[in-house]
């Protein structure tokens, strides 16, 4: 009999890349595995059943807590800081959890404009403590190597690699055109920025940009996109098919990221997506992209925040056959080395005790 795993998550989107299209893609062929996302769910469950958590946010965060201690699942697969302390207790009661842990959180905490600046620290301090006391008593695994400082024990690292890079048939470099992104859009992850040197650069292409983004800081994107004359192209969230689809067709990437925490020492997914396609890529001169990938062909880097290097970087980079050329000719090379890790997290989900 196949054993029964719960993969929840209260807060992230239910198309969320990592839990849907790489976790659970990974295990339902060897498992039962129902995922618990806010509804709307998955467009398409072939293979796994969704349980929807409906509400707000404190009443869909109560539901997957219930979830986690009730037992009933051989494994529970918990992916948000709110459902930290219910991954606890039902380590206590001696059920098989993992907590996978996405994000730098008390880096991250440390950023929060809705948290006042006094409390900051202490949150950040509550939550180290918080992932220390966890280790204890559920499996850990985590997204980036640098998280494991985190931590006082080592755990696996499942790196936020490519998963279905191969489906898309890749553009010829001289039919692409624009400048595009894809992730979700906030300041921190440098939009505002990319907007104002794509605006200071020159270059009269269209800026697209692929994921979520707010109302309030759409509306300052647009106000931004307007005053430094950008054409701004925004679709909303696109399954990872789509994305991959629409990046192709461009022919400069951009990853602006600012430098905090979260970020600092992370390898953006988006980098190797773009890479994968033969995209060249702009990116923040950060140490976790920068020690991955420091000799790959095709990416200029610039350092995090800098308008007018941005702006020069990507009016150097937009007609840049020779970047372009390398940028394509490496993408066999990046789809092999950064691959999800199937295989490992496979056997770490059927193997925890």
């Amino acid at each position: 009999m196949k054993p029964a795993v719960l993969v929840v998550s209260s807060v992230h989107p239910p198309d969320d890349p990592r839990i849907r299209h790489k976790l659970v893609e990974t295990l339902r062929n060897d498992a039962e595995v129902t995922l618990a996302v806010r509804t709307p769910g998955p467009a398409t469950a072939a293979g796994f059943a969704v349980a929807p958590l409906r509400g707000g946010r404190l009443r869909r965060t109560l539901s997957a807590s219930w979830r986690i201690v009730r037992g009933g699942y051989d494994v529970v697969s918990v992916h948000d800081p709110e459902l930290l302390p219910a991954a606890i207790v039902a380590g206590l009661l001696r059920r098989r959890v993992v907590f996978d842990l996405h994000e730098n959180l008390p880096g991250q905490l440390r950023t929060k404009d809705w948290l006042p600046r006094p409390l900051r620290r202490l949150a950040s301090a509550l939550a180290a403590a918080l992932l220390r006391l966890a280790e204890r008593v559920v499996a850990i695994s985590v997204a980036e190597e640098g998280y494991l400082a985190l931590f006082r024990r080592r755990h696996p690292v499942f790196p936020n690699y490519l998963a279905g890079a191969d489906e898309v048939a890749i553009v010829a470099p001289d039919s692409r055109s624009g400048i595009v992104y894809l992730g979700d859009i906030t300041e921190a992850r440098g939009l505002l920025t990319a907007v104002e040197a794509v605006g200071r650069s020159g270059v009269r292409a269209p800026l697209t940009l692929i994921g979520r983004c707010g109302e309030e800081f759409r509306t300052r994107l647009v106000a931004a996109a307007a005053a430094h004359h950008v054409t701004l192209v925004m679709t909303g969230f696109l399954a990872p098919p789509q994305a991959m689809a629409e990046v192709d067709r461009h022919a400069l990437a951009i990853s602006p990221l600012h430098d905090t925490p979260n970020y600092r020492h992370s390898l953006p997914t988006k980098l190797l997506e773009y890479l994968a396609l033969g995209v060249p890529v702009v990116a923040s001169d950060l140490p976790g992209s920068r020690d991955a990938l420091d000799d790959a062909p095709g990416v200029v880097w610039v350092p995090p925040g800098d308008v007018a290097a941005l702006a020069t970087a990507l009016g150097g980079a937009i007609g840049d056959e020779e970047l372009a050329r390398a940028a394509a000719a490496a993408a066999p090379d990046v789809r092999r080395r950064y691959r999800w890790p199937a295989a490992e997290v496979r056997s770490f989900y059927l193997g925890v005790g």
